[in-house]
């Protein structure tokens, strides 16, 4: 433990010499809308083969992100069907996309191509603006007619009778959907979309036309746009499709605070885009009972056995330790699985309280850990148990409660 730590803290002191600032999302001009031309994906884990024949099958990728369902009689003899996961060049493509191979081979009944999303891919935009697209040989990403969202599976699937580099992507988004700033600072968010303007969303059905992917960059028209809110502590001054935000000069009592978009088509609303501002300084910052905020440099730590998060400040140290996924919502426990422990001169303070003991309440949120290289998140312990040395054993509780942001050292 001792190694990581001087290795987390070492980190943390390096990078706290360099400025790491976010490019602010800003209006452009750009060209009237087009398809737009990407290059083609590379390769980026490890492939998934299965011979399928004219019985029909089913392939998914390891990570069961795409699924792809070959029905009986698609084929008339039996092929070699790869699963490739390349890096992601659609406009606002989310994660990886998938080679689907062999290209060029048909099939005499659709197949069925199923994206899995999660509860992260939604952050800055909403179910109903999710969609699927493939590569064409131009470069130029197309959406298929014929999606479905199943909001309660949280699959978006097509139907298609040819294999291409397909992508799961957002076809309107709040950018950025993850910041975080420092008390004082401003800085910007837009609003975007990649489909043609007529077609604020992804087409539902088999009715609907095939849609080429737009640049990225290009700004959602303002009338599609119902309100901007902030919640929290702070200043939003909204102009049409984009805002500029002003954080506190202190560190707000929400944190994250909000800014929400609430987007609207034919006078109904539509859907709401939510990106989450961190105002506190770079660290581990908490408070104590309502007290002062106090910041810890520190880093992250992930592992196979226990994820660590901690940091130190003089003679202060806190960190907190959790077995699982590198993001979540962890409860903690009285064992070691997912724990705190602060240090604060002669007070000590963990995850647990009373004689007994029993557990706090509260949770450790590892929201994001791709933000620029850093792990973004909060915690809360209610209460914490606490005792010190000196004067003679007292015991007691406090309320803690903590934001953080640390570069992850692998």
């Amino acid at each position: 433990m001792k190694n990581i730590t001087n290795t987390l803290l070492g980190l943390a002191l390096i990078t706290l010499s360099v400025s790491c600032t976010e490019p602010d999302p800003a209006p452009t001009n750009l060209p009237e809308p087009t398809g737009h031309v990407t290059a083609k994906g590379t390769p980026d884990g490890t492939a998934v083969t299965a011979a399928i024949g004219p019985a029909g099958g089913t392939i998914e990728s390891t990570d069961k992100r795409i699924r792809v369902d070959i029905p009986a009689g698609a084929l008339t003899a039996t092929q070699t069907i790869t699963i490739q996961p390349i890096t992601n060049k659609a406009p606002n493509g989310q994660g990886q996309a998938f080679r689907l191979t062999p290209h060029g081979l048909q099939f005499a009944k659709p197949a069925t191509i199923s994206f899995k999303y999660t509860d992260e891919d939604l952050n800055g935009t909403f179910a109903e603006a999710l969609g699927i697209a493939y590569q064409d040989d131009k470069g130029i990403w197309k959406v298929p007619t014929g999606l479905t969202l199943n909001k309660e599976a949280k699959t978006v699937t097509i139907k298609t009778t040819h294999f291409s580099d397909w992508s799961f992507f957002e076809a309107i988004s709040l950018e950025p959907a993850y910041r975080y700033m420092d008390p004082g600072e401003k800085g910007n968010l837009a609003v975007r979309y990649v489909l043609p303007d007529e077609f604020l969303l992804v087409p539902i059905g088999d009715e609907a036309q095939e849609l080429e992917l737009l640049n990225p960059e290009h700004l959602l028209d303002a009338k599609y746009i119902d309100k901007w809110e902030l919640k929290g502590d702070g200043e939003l001054k909204p102009t049409n499709s984009t805002a500029v935000y002003q954080a506190p000069n202190h560190i707000p009592g929400q944190n994250p605070v909000r800014v929400e978009v609430s987007i609207k088509s034919n006078g109904r609303a539509v859907g709401l885009l939510i990106a989450r501002i961190y105002v506190a300084p770079e660290g581990i910052t908490l408070q104590i009972d309502g007290g002062d905020w106090i910041t810890f440099r520190g880093g992250a730590n992930f592992n196979h056995i226990q994820n660590v998060i901690e940091g130190k400040n003089g003679s202060q140290y806190v960190s907190m330790g959790w077995s699982g996924g590198r993001q979540g919502q962890f409860h903690w426990t009285l064992n070691t699985q997912v724990s705190f422990v602060l240090y604060t001169g002669f007070r000590h303070y963990q995850n647990r309280y009373g004689t007994r003991p029993d557990v706090s309440g509260g949770t450790l949120n590892i929201d994001t850990d791709q933000w620029q290289g850093y792990v973004l998140g909060t915690f809360h312990l209610e209460p914490a148990g606490w005792y010190q040395a000196d004067p003679y054993n007292p015991v007691g509780t406090s309320q803690i409660r903590g934001i953080f942001r640390v570069k992850s050292v692998n």
